[in-house]
């Protein structure tokens, strides 16, 4: 009896243990996501340039095109930099099974404006430039081909498809991650595990199938 007792009391020690670590560690995980959706939120409504307003706010700006950001859920933000172009709505919408051409610049998102310290992927000759001037080895054979997608193949993530869906060709657009909706806990290359980022789009063709 009293070895039963004790294994009860061990059982149950251990039982607490892991539901200790197990709710430190999402405590932690939600901590982050915290930070990163504050960091994103604050960033566009503070030093970017331009500043940026919530979408639900359009229709109490007192400017006539005032500048915004567009948000899904409290993890995937994008600005669409040429949104009030005037020739944007006669051209192609990015669609489901639409060919897609993009260039494009991808940061670690440290809280301000992606600088080149933070880039970890590009197509964007440019910027391929900028690297190489930097010091980076120009064998590691960074390409400036546009990148070209079948939208809705899985081909990029699927929070950059549904920050793209509904933009048009020629849109410059900026999107920011936290890591949830981007490469999570995995380390990917140089991009840490729980890295949120920041991608530079640029939408250079969509054609029809």
């Amino acid at each position: 009896m009293a070895m039963i007792k004790v294994t009860k009391i061990a059982f149950m020690a251990v039982m607490t243990l892991v539901m200790t670590f197990a709710f430190s560690c999402s405590n932690q995980t939600d901590t982050t996501l915290t930070q990163q959706q504050t960091s994103i939120s604050n960033y566009l409504k503070g030093s970017h340039q331009p500043r940026l307003i919530p979408e639900a706010e359009i229709s109490e700006s007192l400017e006539a095109n005032p500048e915004f950001y567009s948000q899904w859920g409290l993890d995937i933000y994008r600005y669409v930099a040429t949104y009030y172009d005037e020739d944007r709505q006669s051209k192609p919408v990015v669609a489901l099974g639409d060919e897609v051409a993009l260039r494009y610049s991808a940061y670690i998102f440290k809280n301000s404006r992606p600088s080149t310290d933070n880039l970890f992927a590009t197509n964007d000759e440019t910027k391929i430039k900028e690297l190489v001037s930097a010091g980076l080895d120009a064998s590691y054979e960074w390409s400036s081909e546009p990148l070209v997608v079948t939208f809705g193949e899985g081909e990029i993530l699927d929070s950059l498809e549904i920050a793209l869906e509904g933009c048009h060709e020629g849109d410059s657009v900026e999107v920011y991650l936290t890591f949830e909706a981007g490469y999570g806990n995995k380390y990917l290359g140089m991009v840490p595990p729980k890295s949120a980022t920041a991608w530079f789009i640029d939408i250079l063709s969509v054609t029809k199938k």
